[in-house]
């Protein structure tokens, strides 16, 4: 049978001359002008001989963590061939052969180091990943931008013809995600480099950045949030970019906001150049409906950008919100503590008079944003106390005190706490957070 690297459970006779004509008529289907100019080559990836930036275009399948075992799957066929695959630098997770997600991070991230270097500065890499597991989801995320990728769009890849688990197996993945990033341009290299990604360079990264994401998504004649020009996602790809050069974050997440509303268009809660705006409402008016962003609560920062989103189309009391608050929760991680909904309302909003809840304006932003870190600072030095202890350990944590906690230690050059905490916690937050991995993964490369 198609797609099965073992033996199945379901057995068919093939008729060899019926497979290879239908291998024929598809190689003759897939026939172009230049097609034999095309190079066919067996090596490592993290080992190409292939010129720095000159490639345009590059696409990868790479392997899928632990769901599958490669080089096991072919055990049979190699005790008929009396052959052995030395599998000693397979990019795999697995138990009996001691290969650890870090171990499948560290070969991932040579063979990423490698794509990065031949490809052409401003052009394009897709990676078609499937795995059910968040913390192998967030090893590849946090390998492509620790080379210096820029991640422009995440989406699903419908494949149509399930595999055999794909069908047949209730927790299989029924879809592959595939993850689009850019190579950055020599222009914006140049200039962080020389500035040391001071203030202005924030802009010069989120002028590239902006060019390079869709400006129009549209399914069913309707227009689709993209949710890579929310100003949470613009900021966590802010962060990462930083931290993985090594530069200091030049400002926090309510002055970023109050820049991408001085020097950018918002429209439908996303962020356009002029131009794009322009595009994007000439679009706009060709569909029938705009879908705003879906958001399943998993998270506080997740929660905070909900409850946006309510009080962008109006506001509203807290009786109003909670049982929409109630269905939006879903999926939290394991030892997160995420603040009940009172809490949340009275570190990012504003309440009137009447009893309903706003968004806060420029002035209240600054002042919520200095109580709300200062809440966060104050919990998390909690957690330091306690990680400090001989055996101390948390189990459970709020996840934004830790990032805040993080991103004050990567200010003061305070890798060694960042490391402790991180070793301290529950390792599904660690792996599964991007921002706090990127963070942790610096720490450990300056210790």
């Amino acid at each position: 049978m198609k797609g099965t690297l073992y033996i199945p459970s379901l057995m068919t006779e093939c008729n060899p001359y019926h497979l290879l004509q239908s291998k024929i008529d598809r190689f003759i289907s897939s026939w172009y002008a230049d097609r034999g100019l095309g190079v066919v080559s067996l090596t490592s990836a993290t080992n190409l001989n292939i010129s720095n930036d000159s490639i345009d275009y590059i696409f990868i399948d790479p392997p899928f963590g632990a769901n599958l075992m490669y080089s096991e799957l072919n055990s049979i066929w190699e005790g008929w061939l009396r052959v052995r695959t030395d599998n000693d630098k397979e990019a795999i997770v697995n138990q009996t052969q001691k290969k650890t997600l870090f171990d499948y991070q560290t070969l991932m991230n040579a063979s990423l180091k490698e794509f990065y270097r031949i490809l052409k500065p401003g052009r394009w890499i897709t990676i078609e990943f499937s795995n059910t597991a968040a913390s192998v989801w967030n090893s590849i995320q946090n390998a492509l931008q620790g080379v210096g990728f820029v991640i422009a769009n995440v989406a699903s890849l419908d494949k149509k013809q399930g595999s055999y688990n794909a069908i047949t197996s209730t927790t299989a993945v029924k879809q592959d995600l595939v993850i689009t990033c850019y190579k950055p341009s020599d222009k914006l290299t140049q200039k962080m480099n020389s500035e040391r990604g001071g203030k202005n360079n924030v802009w010069d990264f989120l002028e590239e950045h902006l060019a390079h994401l869709s400006v129009h998504v549209e399914k069913d004649s309707a227009t689709t949030t993209i949710v890579e020009r929310s100003p949470r996602i613009l900021f966590d790809r802010l962060i990462s970019y930083y931290v993985q050069h090594g530069y200091s974050i030049p400002m926090d997440a309510q002055e970023f906001q109050r820049g991408l509303r001085e020097r950018f268009v918002e429209r439908d809660g996303m962020f356009f150049t002029a131009k794009q705006a322009a595009k994007y409402e000439a679009k706009r008016m060709t569909t029938s409906e705009f879908v705003p962003m879906g958001i399943i609560v998993s998270d506080e920062a997740n929660g905070i950008e909900w409850l946006r989103n309510e009080l962008r189309q109006r506001e509203q009391t807290y009786a109003d919100l909670n049982p929409k608050w109630m269905r939006a929760l879903n999926g939290v991680r394991k030892g997160d503590q995420i603040p009940g909904l009172d809490v949340l309302l009275e570190e990012n909003f504003i309440q009137n008079t009447d009893g309903t809840w706003r968004l806060p304006n420029i002035n209240d932003d600054v002042d919520l944003e200095k109580l709300r870190t200062k809440a966060l600072l104050k919990e998390y030095k909690i957690y330091l106390e306690v990680c400090r202890k001989p055996r101390g350990k948390l189990k459970d944590v709020r996840v934004e005190a830790v990032r805040a906690g993080f991103k004050q230690c990567y200010t003061d050059k305070n890798f060694a706490d960042i490391i402790l905490v991180g070793d301290r916690i529950p390792q599904n937050l660690l792996t599964e957070d991007e921002i706090l991995l990127r963070y942790y993964d610096f720490a450990c490369s300056k210790m």
